[in-house]
């Protein structure tokens, strides 16, 4: 779509939406709100983007319908905008500022803002409904002759959508992993794990034939993400063709220790002593998570000693995964890892898998004196949800650090909100 001719900001929002939702616009403001929402039907492009900023501005839930009708604009930088707009709604993180210059468009990075805010993961979100006129209109313009307007809405669409995702959205994604752009093909393989779409599976076989190693590795991890039984083969044959080496068989264990099928435990078990680290992790977890206590207990002794940090660590899930027996130690050692340092997020994904089994930890570390540990603690109770888990989000309401309380009222809207 074309170009809108201007020499101004593609603005974003003056004023970012508050990490909770706000409320429905009061009665006496309805009529000019009203107003405000028939401009989005202007001729002038102008006008229409007027109206997405003063919409946008008012973080009402609401209005994320009514902007989402801009994300099939004619202009390409009204699409844009309403893309970067929406996204303020749902992340805590707000896309960066794109500069224009007679009539183009300047990043002021290199790689998407949407992409930008999705590899962020989804600690930051701001929990808000999620209309079908936002994935409806996401699924078209992922469609879109300009690959930037394609590329944002696939990444966006991945930030805002919720797993596991369907109906046209869920359709339309599988048809971008055959679009001429590298990008894009591996933007859409990504996007297809997060939101757990597991009609994609055979769309995603074809894609492990990809000449661009990049996506057809992505392709890999969205079948571990979607767990798709039918790839087993393949993904063993892809492991086995390389011969264990290189992205490729890495990503390939990788997805075959997220499908964790019984039929994958020798590979695993052969691979607990390899030479690369990567693949010893890839291994633990792939036991972990075969719902063979012994075969887990086999990881997590193995591990146990490994020289390797993030490895231990995977021995510290397993034991947990094990059984009782070695499920104290193996939580404490993950906690003991939320100190922000080079694993915080590996440990905080096992914290999460594990569920309600990591509370008891969880509840020690949220008085640890490291703010940042705290946060993290928070944020991954967020994701276990239960009753337990909201009595402690409760307390950590009350912490001397605001991060911690903005994290916990996010979780606790997000739980609440089911």
């Amino acid at each position: 779509m074309r170009l809108l001719k201007t020499t101004t900001l593609l603005g974003l929002l003056a004023c970012a939406p508050p990490a909770i939702a706000q409320e429905a616009p009061v009665p006496a403001a309805r009529a000019s709100y009203d107003q405000v929402v028939t401009q989005l039907r202007s001729a002038a492009p102008e006008n229409r983007l007027d109206a997405l900023r003063s919409l946008g501005a008012t973080a009402y839930p609401e209005a994320i319908a009514q902007i989402s009708q801009l994300l099939t604009d004619p202009v390409d930088d009204v699409q844009l905008e309403t893309i970067y707009t929406l996204l303020s709604f749902y992340h805590v993180e707000k896309p960066a500022i794109v500069k224009r210059k007679k009539g183009l468009i300047v990043e002021t990075r290199s790689r998407s803002a949407a992409q930008s805010i999705y590899d962020l993961g989804p600690y930051g979100l701001i929990p808000q409904p999620v209309p079908v006129e936002l994935t409806n209109g996401l699924a078209q313009s992922m469609f879109d002759q300009n690959p930037r307007v394609r590329i944002e809405s696939v990444y966006a669409l991945g930030v805002m959508a919720r797993p596991p995702l369907d109906g046209y959205a869920a359709d339309a994604l599988p048809r971008l992993l055959q679009d001429t752009n590298e990008d894009i093909r591996e933007a859409t393989a990504r996007v297809i794990g997060g939101l757990r779409v597991s009609t994609a599976g055979d769309a995603l076989v074809q894609a492990l034939n990809d000449k661009s190693t990049r996506v057809a590795t992505a392709a890999m991890r969205a079948l571990g993400d979607v767990k798709a039984w039918q790839a087993l083969t393949p993904l063993t044959d892809q492991f086995t063709y390389h011969k264990g080496k290189g992205p490729r068989a890495e990503a390939a264990l990788d997805a075959l220790a997220r499908i964790a099928h019984a039929s994958s435990q020798p590979v695993f078990v052969a691979q607990l002593t390899a030479s690369s680290p990567n693949l010893r992790r890839l291994a633990g977890e792939g036991l972990a998570r075969s719902g063979n206590r012994e075969a887990a207990q086999q990881a997590a002794t193995t591990l146990a000693g490994d020289k390797e940090r993030d490895v231990q660590l995977a021995g510290a899930f397993a034991s947990v995964m094990a059984g009782p027996q070695g499920g104290s130690s193996g939580v404490s050692s993950l906690v003991q890892a939320l100190d922000n340092g080079a694993n915080h997020e590996q440990a905080m994904g096992y914290l999460v898998e594990l569920g309600a089994r990591a509370v008891p930890g969880l509840d020690q570390a949220l008085a640890s004196k490291d703010p940042a540990t705290r946060e993290s603690v928070t944020l991954v109770l967020g994701f276990i949800g239960g009753d337990e888990a909201l009595v402690l989000l409760e307390r950590a309401r009350g912490d001397g650090d605001l991060r911690v309380v903005r994290a916990a009222e996010r979780a606790i809207a997000r739980l609440r909100k089911g």
